[in-house]
């Protein structure tokens, strides 16, 4: 019993370095956008970049003190368009419309299409790709410039559902 419980913990050991490797590797860099079709729509940096890129300074609070940098991505409101999310609706039906963003942690916000919407809100919320020209190594991240807190700024997104 004592060889195999060793054999068991040295297995173990061994290979977790291999598993953290694999983990990391699996950067998030895909995010499923669902509730426009019957199959959810893929989000990722190459196809993002096919859209028009934003750029922004950006700075909030963060509950660790100030956080700012140069913030590049994709409105995402240039994205619900591009995947036509909103067609065949009624005039201004939109409006009603909300979405939940979830970070691979569990952390979820939700919004309304009016606080993005050009016409009405207008909020710049981006698809960040990347800040102070460099590309997240966590996968993409939404920031909403103009709060003065982080909170809504979401981390390793992995799905924004629409309602």
């Amino acid at each position: 019993m004592t060889m195999l419980r060793f054999l068991l913990i040295a297995a173990m050991i061994a290979f977790a370095p291999l598993a953290r490797a694999q983990d990391a590797a699996a950067k998030i860099d895909t995010v499923e956008l669902i509730g426009i079709g019957p199959a959810p729509v893929l989000i990722n940096p190459e196809n993002l970049s096919k859209l028009p890129a934003v750029e922004k300074d950006v700075s909030f609070q963060t509950s660790k003190g100030p956080s700012s940098g140069h913030y590049k991505g994709v409105l995402f409101w240039e994205v619900l368009k591009a995947n036509k999310a909103f067609d065949g609706i009624g005039h201004n039906e939109e409006l009603a419309r909300t979405f939940v963003v979830t970070g691979r942690d569990g952390y979820r916000i939700a919004f309304s299409v009016g606080e993005i919407h050009p016409d009405f809100g207008n909020t710049a919320m981006m698809v960040a790709t990347e800040v102070d020209g460099k590309p997240f190594e966590d996968g993409l991240r939404i920031i909403v410039p103009g709060d003065r807190r982080g909170a809504r700024n979401v981390r390793e997104v992995v799905t924004i559902e629409l309602h």
